[in-house]
């Protein structure tokens, strides 16, 4: 049902609706990536269609619009910020991610794999390197175009060759959170420790701006901070003309989407492809704002297939592949469907047992962070303390990836 006058039901909150739809781009990209590997491995082509390009590309825009909105929640919030902020950033990530390789690595010590991007993807360097998130790291990619190369560089592990948008992300977290909370707002925090997270950061923020796997994702991952800014001042009016303006730029979007498709071919991964798809994407956003319910039935099941889509990212490729290997059919659609169904269970596993205590993680680590993160001869304040101080800790948005 819509709301009248062109504002959502209390002028403010999400509308059910735009949260379900928020839900369904996050399962709309992980199964999109699934798909693209799928082609590959088990029909030998090459993501013809940009399947997986685009699940990544939709995966930037939405964290950037979260994120965003994540950081603007915090700067309500006392001091230390910084740290609260990269401690949640940090068990978001890390809480299902450590498992997952873990796991990817007991793969390979037990069946003989090799998918992966090459080189040397293997070992206990390869391991701790993708447990710091350095793999594909930009300083490794920058000696590489510059002709120097060496047998240490860290890669994906290797069936786990999703892992390099993860590195990128968290690394864009640390390098934005310092930007907003140190920069902006002054914030102090160690030096030395600050500088080194910067050092590993910056060089990320910078490369994945105008290079890297996917070219331009720090400047489609910006696209969606941008727009998750404008929603945010947007909502603090009350979401004045939503139907209208959302309308204008839904359509403005998908008419330059198509002609430029047709242009040049579909690539998620150029920077104007993807600014269009962030116009349809992020009007369509503003139109279903105004739209107060949602059937529970399609509520429940996009919520289901959102909740674990982080651990299918992560785990479905070392699946796909163990099935491919060693799951023997003589009908291929069989095989395809057997792996699918074996990707999608493996990663509500990881998610029941891991992912979803992610809150709980970030809970455990956000006094440590605050501790080791505090200037040097500082009291820092403790994360109890500053709930009392803000007026008790606010809900965690459900749509945070």
């Amino acid at each position: 049902m819509s709301i009248a006058n062109g504002k959502v039901a209390d002028g403010h909150a999400m509308s059910e609706m735009a949260s379900a739809y928020l839900d369904a781009l996050r399962a709309t990209g992980a199964n999109l990536v699934i798909a693209a590997h799928v082609i590959a491995l088990y029909l030998g082509m090459s993501d013809p269609y940009s399947l997986g390009n685009l699940g990544v590309a939709l995966f930037f825009l939405l964290s950037g619009f979260l994120i965003m909105q994540s950081m603007l929640n915090w700067l309500n919030k006392p001091e230390p910020r910084f740290a609260g902020f990269f401690a949640d950033r940090v068990a978001r990530i890390m809480t299902p991610y450590v498992p997952a390789l873990v796991l990817i690595a007991l793969a390979n010590l037990f069946i003989a794999t090799n998918h992966s991007q090459g080189g040397s993807n293997t070992g206990v360097l390869q391991f701790i390197g993708n447990f710091l998130l350095l793999q594909d790291h930009a300083v490794f990619q920058g000696l590489e175009f510059a002709g120097i190369d060496f047998p240490w560089r860290i890669r994906a592990y290797n069936s786990a060759e999703p892992f390099w948008t993860v590195a990128i992300e968290m690394w864009i977290y640390v390098a934005m959170g310092w930007f907003v909370f140190c920069v902006l707002k002054r914030e102090r925090i160690d030096r030395w420790l600050g500088g080194a997270l910067l050092a590993i950061a910056l060089p990320v923020l910078i490369w994945n701006a105008a290079a890297g796997g996917g070219k331009s994702l720090t400047l489609i991952w910006l696209l969606g901070a941008i727009a998750g800014y404008l929603f945010h001042v947007w909502r603090a009016n009350g979401y004045p003309n939503i139907r209208s303006v959302s309308t204008v730029i839904a359509l403005f979007g998908t008419v330059a989407l198509i002609g430029r498709a047709g242009k040049i071919g579909f690539h998620p991964y150029d920077f104007q492809t993807a600014t269009l798809i962030a116009l349809v994407m992020f009007g369509l956003l503003g139109l279903l704002m105004g739209v107060k319910s949602v059937p529970g039935v399609l509520r429940g099941s996009v919520n289901f297939l959102a909740s674990y889509s982080y651990s299918l990212y992560l785990i479905h490729n070392t699946v796909l592949i163990l099935v491919l290997e060693q799951v023997r059919t003589e009908h291929s659609w069989l095989h395809i469907a057997i792996a699918v169904i074996a990707a999608h269970g493996c990663a509500y596993l990881l998610y029941v047992t891991f992912e979803r205590h992610y809150r709980v993680v970030g809970r455990w680590l956000r006094p440590k962070f605050e501790r080791v993160l505090a200037p040097r001869g500082a009291s820092p304040i403790s994360s109890a303390a500053a709930d009392l101080v803000a007026g008790g800790p606010a809900a965690a948005s459900r749509q945070e990836r």
